[in-house]
């Protein structure tokens, strides 16, 4: 009998945080504040959403062969044979449509919101059944994952008014969740095209980066000047757009060092994930788990003028990142290293 642990694992639970702050952010923007029942509704969507669309895509990597004799998912529970796929399969459906029917009720059936719950619901379903066979993956993940933004924001009741005095948007806080969006889609693309395909590197699977001259050669890392260059650039790109979010927020000095110290942890670490070593699949892990809690967090402090100053954003960043860390304790016995 499958244990609450088995099925969280199959969740990859441990990892909600990445989704929970999109949803806190972009619902915390739009009423201006954290302390308002909207956000807490949007977090718990942010859970609901993350574990049945994880879930979803393990189950499929796992019927269609792609994680059955993966030496680095052997911990896995339908790897174990502790889960049935099949039954697997189904409660990972049953989930996305109560988190689709949740979003809809909370979102208090506005059109725009539903249109958006819509596209990201079929693009993580496109992703999931597909996905391992596209060389182009990030594109629908990148909709999956980064319309969660203005999801949460116009389920808040944010608006969108492009009409106005402000270069393009009436109010600041519009353009912020617009260009809150467009971090998000590079942020995904680079952590599905740079992380994802590192993660799966010496597996057999459609790859952009082998196609960029990466791979694996007598246990060494080989990354091209090339695929160097590239991740950087979509890395670099992402933090200017944090800067321009926290310059149109009218940030505090304070903010802006400390976004910056974030930011350089960032380019730090996309140079310890493509510069040539010898091949660590556990501390490359480890280093996609800072990146991404970096990332994600990265956001929150471009944000913080917005949605209350920096105690807020430390109130948020503080919530996900325990979650992270018990989670993470409780599923696989580690704290920053997930065993996914």
């Amino acid at each position: 009998m499958a244990s609450i642990k088995d099925w969280l694992q199959l969740f990859r639970s441990h990892t909600s945080p990445l989704e929970m702050t999109i949803t806190i952010t972009g619902s915390a923007l739009a009423v201006g504040t954290i302390w308002d029942v909207k956000v807490l509704l949007f977090l718990i969507f942010g859970w609901l959403y993350h574990n049945a669309g994880y879930g979803h895509n393990s189950v499929e990597d796992f019927i269609q062969g792609y994680d059955k004799d993966d030496p680095n998912k052997s911990h896995h529970p339908l790897q174990r044979g502790v889960l049935d796929p099949q039954t697997a399969r189904y409660v990972c459906i049953i989930l996305v449509v109560f988190s689709v029917l949740y979003g809809i009720f909370i979102s208090n059936f506005d059109w725009t919101s539903m249109v958006l719950l819509g596209l990201i619901t079929f693009m993580g379903a496109l992703y999931n059944v597909a996905g391992k066979r596209m060389k182009g993956k990030f594109i629908p993940i990148a909709v999956a994952h980064s319309l969660l933004f203005p999801f949460a924001y116009f389920g808040s009741g944010g608006s969108l008014a492009p009409f106005s005095e402000y270069p393009y948007f009436k109010e600041a806080f519009v353009l912020v969740a617009v260009l809150g969006t467009i971090y998000l889609v590079i942020q995904i693309i680079y952590q599905i095209m740079i992380e994802g395909d590192l993660k799966d590197i010496d597996m057999e699977e459609a790859s952009l980066l082998k196609s960029m001259g990466v791979g694996i050669r007598d246990k060494v890392f080989i990354s091209s000047a090339f695929a160097r260059s590239f991740s950087y650039v979509v890395k670099a790109s992402s933090v200017g757009i944090l800067f321009w979010i926290l310059y149109a927020g009218k940030g505090d000095p304070g903010l802006y060092a400390l976004l910056f110290l974030f930011s350089f942890s960032m380019l730090m670490l996309d140079e310890q994930l493509m510069g040539e070593r010898k091949w660590d699949h556990s501390n490359t892990l480890r280093s996609m788990a800072l990146m991404e809690v970096t990332s994600t967090f990265a956001l929150v402090i471009a944000v913080a003028p917005m949605i209350g100053g920096i105690l807020p954003a430390l109130l948020v960043m503080a919530f996900n990142l325990g979650y992270f860390v018990l989670m993470n304790r409780y599923l696989w016995g580690t704290l920053l290293k997930p065993r996914v």
